[in-house]
């Protein structure tokens, strides 16, 4: 936790990137198990460096996952699985998701046009629910390096405090105090604004994003 804010980085791809983040107290650490994704972990290399990494939770961010490709992540040692998709997946989907996983240990990141909110009853189904930037694109899911709507988050944040709350979408050193004071968020996700190139992180914009957090 950094000044009261949690923090996760995301798009981890290697041992050396998970160290950068621990050195700056993220609380988590995000590995993205879609194949599409230029930071795409396979299974095998989570594996492969899972007893090496920080002592800090991690995360599985999938995209519509199979209940085998569901059970496969948590057998390898995830903390918690974020699941990206839709918002037109039927609802007896997410409560499959929701039967596998185990609303405790499951975030729910949907893919919501600028006119949606997130459906109550989606709100049981899940702990926390992170909400990225809305692209139209059949194959975005976040990454874009892009900011959402601040505001919007903000109510749901109000409207739902039982549920925990993930800001993400375009967050970097320079504009994560204004997106902190504006969503009210206390728990954000960084990717991009933090890379020196897609799935390197860098490690001086980690540690000014840790100075821009304790300065806000």
């Amino acid at each position: 936790m950094i000044n009261g804010i949690q923090v996760k980085i995301c798009g981890i791809t290697s041992l050396v990137d998970a160290e950068k983040a621990d050195r700056i107290g993220a609380d988590y650490l995000g590995f993205i198990l879609w194949p599409k994704s230029p930071r795409h972990v396979s299974l095998e290399t989570f594996r492969g460096i899972a007893a090496l990494l920080p002592f800090r939770k991690k995360v599985a961010v999938m995209v519509e996952p199979s209940g085998t490709e569901l059970r496969d992540a948590l057998a390898t040692g995830f903390s918690l699985v974020q699941i990206h998709f839709k918002h037109t997946t039927p609802l007896e989907q997410i409560r499959q998701w929701s039967a596998i996983v185990g609303a405790r240990h499951l975030w729910l990141a949907p893919k919501l046009p600028p006119e949606s909110g997130v459906p109550e009853e989606w709100l049981r189904l899940a702990d926390g629910f992170l909400l990225d930037t809305f692209h139209a694109g059949a194959d975005s899911y976040g990454g874009t390096g892009e900011t959402g709507d601040w505001e919007k988050f903000a109510r749901h944040r109000a409207a739902h405090p039982d549920n925990l709350w993930v800001l993400a979408g375009g967050l970097n050193p320079d504009n994560i105090g204004e997106a902190v004071n504006k969503s009210t968020a206390r728990f954000v996700d960084v990717n991009s604004g933090v890379e020196a190139s897609p799935g390197v992180k860098d490690a001086a914009k980690l540690e000014a994003l840790a100075r821009a957090l304790n300065q806000r």
